[in-house]
């Protein structure tokens, strides 16, 4: 078998391994719709109107979440939407997602060892949960890890133009994974193309590039001629500056292009459903810390950022602590066995994209941190670098370990092929869930009118938006709290709400009915035990007290009156009030 025929049989090895683990471990989610990602409910639910345009007119929820996705996001969807129900092809494209990362893996892989190496990598990310986790759902999220190992690949090659062309499909898929490529993209073009620059007038500039490229740096990131030009040995330029400049700028069209797109649209989004808010605002609000929707203040310690990947990767949150704990103590064996027979397995010029992109990593956490919200969550900026390099040095720790049994392939393949079966195990519905249990309620919004807008517990309008294909009054997965004032509007809507689902007066209940225009309310009798609540909070900051106080100082709750309040629809403890 030659080289080129080994490598492809390689190749095809990974992407058919990835295929089988994910659809082994999640095969039914192709068959039951109601097994989805549950952020799907957020982002994918409005695509429903490309097939049939009457659904979710005029909505306020649908505005925000329409404008909440990025284009390359719509766009995939609205050419599938042809075919298949978006929340159907939502399960679709994370399987596509998922292969094709395990292929990008595996080349990426080549260029910094061999076959074997490179098929480890890809074991390793069958094996790591946390993958998997951002990929599921086919949203935003999950065109990060390929497009940034896409990016580390091009830059490994010294391909800087496709590089370029990646960072474009980045501002169209994530604006996270696109400014962190930005940053390292503007070290790339200074290294390919500081030597080139004459030292006459360029003093300041001169004198750091003495300092970083007379050294080893120089060879470490030499990115190629590219016919691009270079430095001849006397030191002076083959081409001059703007021949130099012209070049960047060729090279660097599609990055200005996504630039341009990006910044457009932080206005486009500003102008639509308001502003990201800043720390100060902040201050004070219980929704914005760890009691909240979600903990945006204060910022988790770095050292947690730092372990953070292995909570996902070990399957702390899906299977437990010992099950973690069990897992992470192989993890360290495996490390410190490679530790103590370590042996050069690595092509370190290989890996020129990843050693870029931390420093720009660090960079962006740091100034995230100071600029809070304003680029979003910091952990963002540094937990998909650090989960590269984890795979990485976890897949080179394994091939080290397996490099004494290389020769015996029978052995060596029953190892890979216990791993792989883990995998399968492992990957079981992380990140998806079934929503099924109330089928039959979303089943009936099916054959109500399409403007019929719906009102109830946030947590249960996020399935009927979903599946049941209506309008919602207020849900929780489109309850932000960093937009401002957006958030404003959704708090009022939800304390107007609860006050009316907990209220002893009929009169106030109708007066909520009539003045929101709200077609159904979905009672759930649960909602009003308060053993419920007694080991968890009902909701999150700042309507968990709220809610506490209506429950306890109401007499009675007139929502549960059948004679004045008769249910059109009642199954399993739920009940669906109509009103004129």
């Amino acid at each position: 078998m030659n080289n080129s025929t080994k490598n492809l049989f390689f190749f095809l090895l990974a992407v058919v391994s990835a295929a089988s683990v994910f659809c082994i471990g999640n095969f039914d989610i192709f068959s039951n719709h109601y097994i989805i990602n549950d952020d799907v409910r957020q982002q994918i639910f409005w695509m429903e109107r490309w097939r049939d345009p009457g659904l979710f007119q005029n909505d306020f929820l649908t505005r925000y979440a329409e404008t909440y996705v990025p284009a390359g996001v719509k766009l995939i969807y609205r050419m599938a939407s042809f075919w298949f129900e978006p929340v159907v092809f939502s399960n679709i494209l994370t399987a596509i997602l998922f292969v094709l990362t395990a292929g990008l893996w595996f080349a990426w892989g080549r260029c910094f060892g061999d076959d074997l190496t490179a098929f480890l990598v890809v074991v390793v990310f069958l094996l790591f949960s946390g993958f998997e986790a951002q990929i599921a759902g086919g949203l935003s999220r999950g065109f990060v890890f390929p497009l940034l190992i896409a990016y580390c690949l091009c830059i490994s090659q010294g391909k800087l133009f496709l590089a370029s062309v990646v960072l474009l499909i980045q501002s169209l898929f994530n604006p996270y994974v696109f400014l962190l490529c930005l940053f390292s993209h503007a070290l790339v073009t200074a290294i390919r193309f500081g030597p080139e620059l004459p030292p006459s007038g360029y003093q300041i500039l001169d004198k750091m590039l003495a300092f970083i490229f007379q050294s080893r740096f120089v060879a470490f990131f030499n990115f190629g001629d590219d016919s691009s030009g270079g430095v001849n040995p006397s030191g002076e330029s083959k081409r001059s500056v703007f021949k130099i400049f012209k070049t960047i700028l060729i090279v660097n069209i599609p990055v200005i292009i996504g630039l341009i797109y990006t910044l457009f649209n932080v206005i486009g989004y500003q102008s639509s459903v308001g502003h990201l808010i800043s720390w100060k605002e902040m201050i004070g609000k219980s929704e914005y810390t760890e009691f909240g929707r979600y903990q945006l203040f204060p910022v988790p310690s770095f050292l947690y950022e730092l372990v953070r990947p292995w909570i996902f990767n070990l399957s702390f949150p899906y299977w437990g602590p010992i099950a973690g704990w069990l897992m992470a103590l192989a993890t360290v064996g495996v490390f410190f066995y490679a530790a103590r027979n370590y042996k050069p397995v690595i092509k370190w010029k290989g890996l020129r994209g990843l050693f870029l992109i931390l420093p720009a990593s660090l960079f962006l956490y740091i100034l995230a941190r100071l600029f809070l919200v304003k680029l979003f969550v910091p952990r963002r900026y540094i937990y998909y670098t650090l989960s590269l390099i984890y795979c990485i040095g976890f897949a080179v720790a394994l091939r080290i370990v397996l490099d004494g049994i290389r020769s015996r392939r029978i052995k060596l393949f029953c190892i890979i092929s216990a791993l792989l079966a883990f995998a399968c195990i492992k990957g079981r519905h992380v990140e998806f869930i079934d929503f099924s249990e109330h089928h039959n309620l979303y089943k009936f919004f099916g054959t109500t009118a399409k403007n019929s807008l719906v009102a109830g517990w946030p947590e249960l309008m996020d399935n009927v938006t979903t599946f049941g294909r209506r309008p919602v009054f207020v849900n929780y997965e489109l309850s932000h709290t960093w937009v401002e004032p957006y958030w404003s509007e959704v708090k009022k809507r939800t304390f107007d709400l609860f006050r009316a689902y907990y209220s002893s007066s009929p009169d106030e209940i109708k007066r909520f009915f009539k003045t929101n225009h709200i077609r159904y309310f979905v009672v759930r009798s649960e909602d009003f035990e308060r053993s419920r609540f007694n080991n968890s909070p009902p909701y999150f900051e700042p309507f968990n007290g709220y809610i506490w106080y209506l429950m306890n100082s109401s007499p009675h709750f007139a929502i549960l009156d059948k004679s004045v309040f008769p249910p059109v629809f009642e199954e399993n403890g739920i009940r669906v009030l109509q009103f004129e």
